[in-house]
C-alpha cells in the first residue's frame, strides 16, 4: 500500500514528494521501510531519477536473479533520465557483475562518468580496481587526492591490491582499521562493518596470526557461496577430492564402538539417532551421507548461512528441515530450538570460517541430549603455532588440536575419537584436517 492510500490526499503535493524523498534517501539500510518508501514515490513521480537508482541499489542487496536484472534495467533507467548525472553512472557501475562484458560496460560507464566529473573519487577508484594490472597514473593521482576519511574508498583498494600489492594492502586496510576504530571510540557506528571486515582481511596478509580476528565476515561467506552453489560438489567432490562427510562417519563409527580401530572389511556397527542437526550443511553432501544414520520418523535438521546452498540442499531430499542461520545463533532459532535436544550434532568443514568457538560450543553444550554426540572437523594448525587458531591467507581459519581439547573440557564434553586426516587437497597440496568425536 503507497504511502499517501490511507490518507485524505489522493494526490501528493510537490512538498509531500520532497519530503518522502528526503526520508528515503536518510534512511540507512537495505529494510522494507526504506525499500517501501521509495516505491511509493515512484508510484507518484516515475521519473525521478535518483529514486530509480536507490531502488535498483536496494533491490541488489536482496539476493536474487530476479532482483539483480530488474536493478540493472532500473539502474540503466535512471541515467537515461538524467544523463547529465555522473553519480547514477557510478552507482550502475556499483551493480555490474564481473563477466567480462559486464566489465567492459562498467568501464565504459565509468570513463563517462568521469568525463562528466574528472574529481570523481568513487568513479577513479573503481575504474583503477576494474583492470587486471595496475595504471600507477590513476593510483598515484587518487592517492593524492583522497583523504584518510575516506574509509569506504581506502577499503577498496586494499581489495584491489589484495592478490597485487601485499605492500598496498596492508597500507590501506591498516588506514581504514585506525580511522574505524577512532570513530567507533568518538560514539560513531560503523553499519557497513568496515572496521571488522579491514581487520579480517588484513589478517590474511599478514604472518603468523598478529592480527586478532575470530570469524569470516558474514557478507563474504554469503557473497562467496552464491557464485559457487552452482558448481561447489563438483569442484569439491571431483577436483579438490573432499573427502571429510565419509571420514566424519566413520570417525563417528569408532566413537561409538568406543574407539575400538575398526578390522578393514568390516561392517562398523552403527547408531541410528532420532534427531539430528547438520550446522553448515552446504549444499547435503554431509546430509546425504549421514541420512542413512536417522532413525524412521526421526528428525534431521540443516543449518547455513547461504540461500543459494540451501536450494541444493533441498534438491537433495536429505533433510526433514532447513533453516538460513549462522551455526553461531541458530540454536536459540524457534524452530530448532524446539527440536532439540539432538542425538547427533554434525559439522563438515564449517570451522574452517570461525576462529572462536566457543559461542558454537555453547550452543551444542545446550541442545544435546543427555547422550548425545557432536562430531566435526577442523583444519589443523601446528602445535607450536602461537595462537589456539589463524585465519590463513586463503580466508580459513585452522585450529589447533589441543585448543578443541580445551573447549570439549570447558563445555563437559569427552573425547571418544580424535584422528588427524587429509580433508581435501588446495593447489595440489593435502590439507592436513583434524576429525572430532565428543560426547
Amino acid at each position: 500500500m503507497s504511502a499517501y492510500q490511507d490518507s485524505e490526499h489522493a494526490d501528493p503535493t510537490a512538498a509531500d514528494l520532497s519530503a518522502l524523498w528526503n526520508r528515503a534517501r536518510k534512511m540507512s539500510g537495505y529494510g522494507d521501510d526504506r525499500l517501501a518508501a521509495v516505491e511509493s514515490l515512484l508510484e507518484y513521480n516515475p521519473n525521478h531519477a535518483r529514486a530509480k537508482s536507490l531502488l535498483a541499489i536496494l533491490l541488489a542487496n536482496r539476493d536474487s536473479t530476479k532482483n539483480r536484472s530488474r536493478s540493472l534495467s532500473l539502474a540503466r533507467e535512471a541515467i537515461s533520465l538524467r544523463p547529465e548525472d555522473a553519480a547514477l553512472k557510478v552507482a550502475f557501475a556499483r551493480l555490474c557483475g564481473d563477466s567480462e562484458s559486464a566489465l567492459e560496460e562498467k568501464r565504459s560507464t565509468l570513463r563517462a562518468a568521469l568525463a562528466q566529473d574528472p574529481g570523481c573519487l568513487e568513479a577513479s577508484v573503481m575504474l583503477l580496481s576494474s583492470g587486471q594490472s595496475v595504471d600507477e597514473a590513476v593510483y598515484e593521482d587518487i592517492t593524492g587526492r583522497i583523504s584518510d576519511d575516506n574509509v569506504q574508498l581506502h577499503y577498496e583498494l586494499g581489495a584491489y591490491f589484495r592478490k597485487r600489492d601485499l605492500a598496498r594492502c596492508r597500507h590501506h586496510y591498516r588506514l581504514v582499521v585506525r580511522v574505524m576504530k577512532g570513530k567507533i571510540e568518538a560514539g560513531a557506528v560503523d553499519r557497513k562493518g568496515l572496521c571488522s571486515k579491514a581487520s579480517f582481511w588484513l589478517a590474511t596478509v599478514e604472518k603468523g596470526g598478529e592480527i586478532a580476528v575470530d570469524r569470516c565476515p558474514r557478507e563474504y561467506v554469503i557473497g562467496l557461496y552464491k557464485g559457487f552453489a552452482p558448481t561447489f560438489d563438483d569442484t569439491l567432490v571431483e577436483k579438490l577430492h573432499y573427502r571429510t562427510p565419509q571420514l566424519l562417519r566413520e570417525a563417528l563409527a569408532k566413537g561409538t564402538n568406543g574407539g575400538v580401530p575398526l578390522v578393514e572389511g568390516d561392517a562398523p556397527e552403527e547408531m541410528e539417532y532420532d534427531r539430528i542437526l547438520d550446522l553448515g550443511c552446504g549444499t547435503g553432501l554431509s546430509g546425504e551421507r549421514f541420512r542413512g544414520l536417522l532413525s524412521p520418523g526421526g528428525s534431521f535438521l540443516g543449518v547455513d548461512l547461504s540461500p543459494e546452498m540451501l536450494v541444493k540442499a533441498k534438491e537433495r531430499g536429505c533433510y526433514t528441515s532447513t533453516y538460513c542461520n549462522d551455526i553461531e545463533t541458530c540454536f536459540d532459532v524457534g524452530a530448532i530450538s524446539s527440536t532439540a535436544p539432538f542425538d547427533l550434532i554434525i559439522a563438515c568443514d564449517v570451522f574452517v570460517y570461525l576462529g572462536n568457538l566457543d559461542k558454537v560450543f555453547d550452543g551444542v553444550k545446550r541442545s544435546l541430549s543427555g547422550n548425545g554426540t557432536f562430531a566435526f572437523s577442523v583444519e589443523l594448525l601446528d602445535e607450536d603455532a602461537k595462537y589456539n587458531y589463524v585465519c590463513h591467507s586463503a580466508a580459513r581459519f585452522s585450529h589447533k588440536q589441543e585448543y578443541i581439547r580445551q573447549l570439549a573440557a570447558d563445555y563437559g564434553l569427552e573425547v571418544v575419537q580424535q584422528s588427524k586426516c587429509v580433508l581435501r587437497k588446495n593447489a595440489g597440496a593435502d590439507v592436513i584436517g583434524l576429525l572430532t568425536v565428543l560426547r
